[in-house]
């Protein structure tokens, strides 16, 4: 069953517009809080009776984080209470639990407004991290992000990110691990070595992100530089998504299909899938449910093809 068709739906990011909240106010927001926070226990209790032990928490768990401090939300206490279970049912069923901020969060960027938000979001995953009682700030609970737009150029962007790095807490900084991106032009992994020689930061490989920004290297290669990134003894992360016929190359399918060729380092790092249908991609991958037939185009233009009108 997907988690958030049951009854009550299990999912841990309820949200609201800027007008509900700006209308509404903490106490409202806190209470969409308390409910993402409790649904979090919900998932971790769903990942152990299914046999998953590495999993993304949602960035949206606390609606405009950006807008105030956790500590003025009027229920605050409880929903520290609430987080702090989550994190000891985490830490009881051997889970890892991470952060994937979204691409707004831009320790690059030039505009002191931006990188303000961005700093205070970032802050506010670690603060949720501490709260869920994980003492040990490490990329085991790894908050991961992108350098973000190039901006022009690579190497002062590089240079500003460093300088928006160190205004980071010494927790959150830490935590925070870097992820090759995309585009052509943007930031492959040859482009984050030298950020990692000078922060120390750790490097996320994602291997569909390697086919449209090598860095003028192969993806075993690439994926080499990127583990030897990790601190020993630490598990570097890797991700691993594909492309789905219909859609722009860079998307992610509704399901992974493989084979997941990891050079061997099967056993030396820790794996996560990103598809459209989240816990059920994983299922079905691993054979715990029917895996939908690979989705392909029929010859005709897929300009043509009514399933295809929204991606």
């Amino acid at each position: 069953m997907v988690l958030r068709d049951q009854k009550p739906a299990v999912f841990t990011n309820r949200h609201c517009i800027k007008k509900t909240f700006d209308e509404k106010g903490l106490e409202y927001i806190g209470q969409l809080a308390l409910e993402n926070v409790e649904s979090l226990a919900g998932v971790i209790q769903w990942n152990h009776e299914n046999g998953v032990r590495f999993f993304r928490m949602s960035s949206n768990v606390f609606p405009w984080a950006t807008e105030y401090k956790l500590r003025e939300l009027p229920n605050f206490d409880l929903i520290a209470e609430k987080l702090a279970f989550a994190g000891k049912l985490a830490r009881a069923y051997d889970q890892r639990l991470t952060f994937h901020p979204s691409h707004f969060v831009k320790l690059a960027a030039a505009e002191p407004k931006l990188l303000a938000k961005s700093i205070h979001e970032l802050e506010v995953h670690s603060e949720m991290l501490d709260l869920m009682g994980y003492a040990e700030a490490s990329p085991v609970n790894k908050i991961n992000i992108h350098v973000g737009g190039v901006y022009g150029d690579k190497e002062e962007t590089l240079k500003r990110f460093a300088a928006g790095f160190r205004k980071l807490s010494p927790r959150c900084q830490k935590r925070l691990t870097l992820e090759n991106d995309d585009l052509c032009n943007s930031f492959s992994v040859a482009d984050l070595m030298g950020l990692h020689r000078e922060i120390g930061v750790p490097v996320v490989f994602d291997f569909h992100h390697w086919k449209f920004c090598t860095g003028d290297q192969t993806q075993e290669e690439a994926l080499a530089d990127a583990l030897s990134t990790w601190p020993k003894g630490i598990r570097p992360v890797v991700h691993w998504s594909e492309s789905q016929e219909g859609r722009p190359g860079h998307a992610h399918s509704d399901y992974i299909y493989g084979p997941m060729d990891l050079y061997g380092r099967d056993k030396d790092v820790d794996v996560m899938i990103e598809a459209k249908c989240k816990e059920q991609s994983l299922l079905a991958f691993r054979g715990d449910i029917p895996l939908p037939p690979k989705f392909t185009l029929p010859p005709e233009s897929a300009e043509d093809h009514p399933a295809l009108q929204f991606a």
